[in-house]
């Protein structure tokens, strides 16, 4: 594996990881501003403040599609690219961890 090819792995494999780590935040912030609007909401919470909540639930949940879209993306394309590569970059460690991300982005992905 030459210079450029090694380099191109690791700026694929670290977008993968950036991409995988936003998913499972914004997948908790969506869960803690559900729990949070609940609560408000059994609290009886002034109305302005629920409507405020319930519009920051609505921003993390539609951030969820995007996300999940870009990393199925950057999963695909480490995937083409390391499906590329010859058979002497195969003990390479920057390999193995590409394909460590590229297993733990598909369980974020399910």
């Amino acid at each position: 594996m030459d210079a450029a090819d090694l380099r191109l792995l690791k700026i694929k494999t670290g977008s993968l990881n950036r991409l995988k780590k936003e998913l499972v935040l914004y997948k908790e912030e969506e869960e803690q501003e559900r729990q949070r609007v609940t609560r408000m909401k059994a609290e009886d919470a002034d109305i302005h403040d629920i409507k405020h909540a319930e519009n920051v639930l609505e921003e993390a949940t539609r951030m969820i599609p995007d996300t999940r879209q870009r990393l199925e993306g950057a999963l695909q394309d480490l995937s083409n690219f390391m499906g590329g590569l010859k058979d002497e970059a195969s003990g390479a460690d920057e390999l193995s961890a590409a394909k460590e991300a590229a297993s733990a982005a598909q369980l974020a992905l399910q």
